[in-house]
């Protein structure tokens, strides 16, 4: 992604991505996975801690790389309608 997608991805995300979310459902969501996350830390042991927060990271990367997607696909459905 260029440097000016990136800005605009950057704008939508910071800008026009809170208007379309649901910000209470999102909380709720949020909270539910810090208090399951923070349970299941509790059980394990140090290393599997370790290759848990390893796994988490992993989902993030994927969270961030399917987020730059769909704005890729909705700029060129965009670019297609107009």
């Amino acid at each position: 992604m260029n440097s000016l997608m990136q800005l605009l991805m950057d704008f939508t995300c910071t800008e026009r991505l809170p208007r379309y979310l649901d910000a209470c459902a999102y909380d709720d969501a949020e909270n539910m996975e810090s208090r399951q996350l923070a349970a299941l830390k509790g059980e394990l042991f140090e290393h599997q801690r370790s290759l848990l927060e390893k796994y988490r990271k992993a989902g993030e990367a994927c969270r961030a790389l399917e987020l730059e997607a769909m704005f890729l696909a909705a700029y060129s459905v965009a670019r297609e309608l107009s």
